[in-house]
């Protein structure tokens, strides 16, 4: 724990993990500007996928990096940087008309917002006592939640009272004034560790661990309703699917996030209690899969959607679990290094999903267009968001196949 005052320890805490709820707006506002960016580039939903996806892409991609340069040169910089990273891309959304421009953006964001919740790590590691991690780890996570969950009607209202594109100023704006914050507040830190020689290596020994490598891909193919559904395509399928008001549309997949605020305190504890992991996971997988298969295929009215998506977000938690069980599939030399490659997985898939979707939507598509945007049918949503079940389903296999229903964790 390094030593500066009580009160600014707080503040920089407060800070990064401000930092951790702005990533989680900027990550499902395009859910809510869907229209708006199909109409300014003239693209349809594989493109729109594509351009959604990139930004787990970026997030992947820079978890392992950011997570060593904070062990080396402290959140001062890191976090202040990557805050001004995930603003920088939002500039080709307010700027010109490059569609690949407007990607490259998106994997921006995603590679600054990689530093949110990496930098919460680190903040709390060093400035409060190692008893009160989970505690403040758990508010932290609750809080960027409810930024999910604010990502949604108020952006949406944001939106119509000004423009999609002066939303966007707001971030820009609010992104900096953060950024400076962090900069100014945050001590430099006097832990930062020396570069290891046996990074590479360590890195070779996990990637090779099979059932490491196993585990992390079954829990990434379980995150479909979280960044396949709930971040992009969810306020679209209920306005095509259900025929819902945009507004209305917009508040049922925020629930998903409200649900998993709950979950990632329940799940757990139930876990620890009962040393029950495994099952939970496994309880999850299938739980998620009869949820969808039942918002996909029956017309559920509206009390029945907002129980569906609360109980899809606890179940969503599942996550926290199965890191939790990947860092005893390694010694403990590497749990945080098998932590951070599964992290990067599951949040890569968030790529995986939207790319999918958005392809079998295309594929089925029928050609309609109203002015210069492709209009979707019932249908396309159905056969696209299917990919979300089935997924479920390939993961608890997998997982009974990997030996997920043995004994209980010690």
């Amino acid at each position: 724990m390094s030593s500066i005052k009580p009160f600014l320890s707080w503040i920089i805490w407060f800070l990064v993990t401000s930092f951790y709820i702005f990533q989680y707006v900027l990550r499902v506002s395009p859910s809510i500007m869907m229209s708006d960016i199909m109409e300014k580039y003239h693209v349809d939903a594989h493109q729109f996928g594509i351009f959604s996806g990139a930004y787990y892409l970026g997030y992947a991609l820079m978890h392992i990096p950011i997570g060593v340069f904070l062990d080396r040169i402290g959140a001062k910089k890191v976090v202040s940087l990557s805050v001004l990273i995930s603003i920088v891309g939002l500039l080709p959304l307010m700027m010109g008309h490059c569609w690949m421009c407007a990607i490259l953006g998106r994997f921006l964001v995603g590679a600054g917002s990689s530093g949110a919740i990496l930098g919460v790590f680190n903040v709390i590691r060093l400035y409060f006592p190692e008893r009160w991690f989970s505690r403040l780890l758990g508010v932290s996570v609750t809080l960027g939640l409810l930024g999910a969950i604010y990502g949604g009607r108020p952006v949406h209202e944001l939106i119509m009272m000004s423009s999609w594109q002066q939303v966007l100023q707001y971030f820009v704006i609010a992104g900096a004034l953060l950024a400076s914050l962090v900069f100014i507040l945050t001590p430099k830190s006097d832990t930062a560790l020396p570069a290891h020689l046996s990074v590479k290596s360590e890195i070779k020994e996990v990637l090779a661990n099979k059932k490491v490598m196993l585990t992390a891909l079954f829990a990434a193919l379980m995150v479909g309703p979280l960044e396949g559904f709930a971040d992009v395509w969810g306020v679209s399928f209920f306005q095509v699917v259900y025929g819902m008001e945009r507004a209305k549309a917009a508040s049922l997949p925020s629930l998903i996030f409200l649900g998993m605020c709950a979950g990632s305190l329940i799940l757990p504890a139930i876990a620890e209690k009962f040393k029950i992991y495994r099952q939970i996971v496994l309880t999850s997988a299938m739980v998620m899969a009869g949820l969808f298969f039942l918002l996909l295929f029956s017309r559920l009215h509206s009390g029945s959607l907002q129980v569906v998506m609360f109980c899809t977000g606890v179940f969503s938690a599942y996550q926290i679990l199965a890191i939790y069980l990947n860092s005893l599939n390694a010694p403990a030399a590497y749990s945080s290094l098998v932590t951070a490659i599964t992290n990067m997985v599951i949040m890569s898939f968030g790529y995986v999903f939207h790319s999918a979707i958005g392809m079998v939507m295309t594929w089925v598509w029928d050609g309609a267009i109203k002015g210069s945007v492709p209009v979707y049918q019932s249908e396309s949503y159905i056969y696209g968001l299917f990919i979300i079940p089935v997924a479920l389903l390939v993961s608890f296999i997998g997982f009974v196949r990997l030996g997920y229903l043995e004994s209980r964790v010690k």
